[in-house]
């Protein structure tokens, strides 16, 4: 799925919701029970934020775009980035806008369990092959059963329309991403390589009869080289 499935679905009276990891961000540290919420985006990750917007701007009026994100810095900041960048891509169509706080995109997921034995989790070897095994079975220490987590993290996120946009930006953590496209069965096991990476995104289109698709959104290195200058006037 890519930006123009997204078009095509809005255009045809359609509501999409865009769950999207955060930018880039520095490492974290070691054992950090916080999982860095105070980590600011890296410069690139700035950069990142704004141009994801800015691409958005040629997808949907700025009008009918709300972003969400989770309680932790860097998702705040990747959903303003965002916002900036769509409305700098289309000014005359800017509007005031507040970036919405959802905890069930952060602490509060649906998929989380006690937060002792996801660290624990975490800092084992081969923590992927882990969670691969959690896709695969549904169950996993640490997290909640899958098939239901997904079904309460997809209602959270039908919940976000009603403040009206047909298009909403709900940035999260690779996790929620990763977990939420096994649970609907769009990939089943991720590598190191294929593991949701910084602005890569799960995608629920729901048609104008109810119907859901889900898609997977990568984020090409090549869109970093998109001037928003140039973008301003696509």
């Amino acid at each position: 799925m890519n930006l123009c499935d997204v078009k095509a679905a809005l255009d045809e009276g359609g509501k999409v919701t865009i769950l999207v990891r955060h930018a880039e961000r520095p490492p974290l540290e070691e054992g950090d029970a916080t999982f860095g919420a105070s980590l600011a985006l890296t410069e690139r990750g700035w950069r990142m934020a704004r141009q994801f917007g800015a691409l958005l701007a040629n997808t949907v009026s700025p009008k009918s775009v709300a972003f969400y994100a989770s309680g932790t810095f860097r998702t705040v900041q990747t959903a303003c980035g965002m916002a900036m960048g769509l409305d700098a891509a289309k000014p005359e169509n800017s509007v005031e806008r507040k970036i919405g706080l959802a905890e069930f995109l952060g602490s509060d997921s649906p998929f989380f369990g006690a937060c002792e034995e996801r660290m624990a989790l975490s800092a084992e070897e081969c923590y992927h092959e882990r969670m691969n095994e959690y896709f695969r079975s549904g169950m996993m220490r640490g997290y909640r059963p899958l098939g239901a987590a997904t079904g309460a993290m997809e209602a959270r996120l039908h919940a976000l329309h009603r403040s009206g946009g047909n298009l909403v930006v709900a940035v999260t953590h690779d996790i929620n991403v990763a977990a939420f496209l096994a649970g609907r069965g769009v990939v089943a096991s991720f590598t190191d390589e294929t593991w949701p990476d910084y602005l890569d995104a799960a995608v629920v289109v729901e048609r104008q009869d109810g119907n859901r698709e889900y898609g997977f959104i990568r984020w090409h290195k090549d869109m970093e080289g998109i001037d928003l200058m140039d973008m301003r006037y696509a």
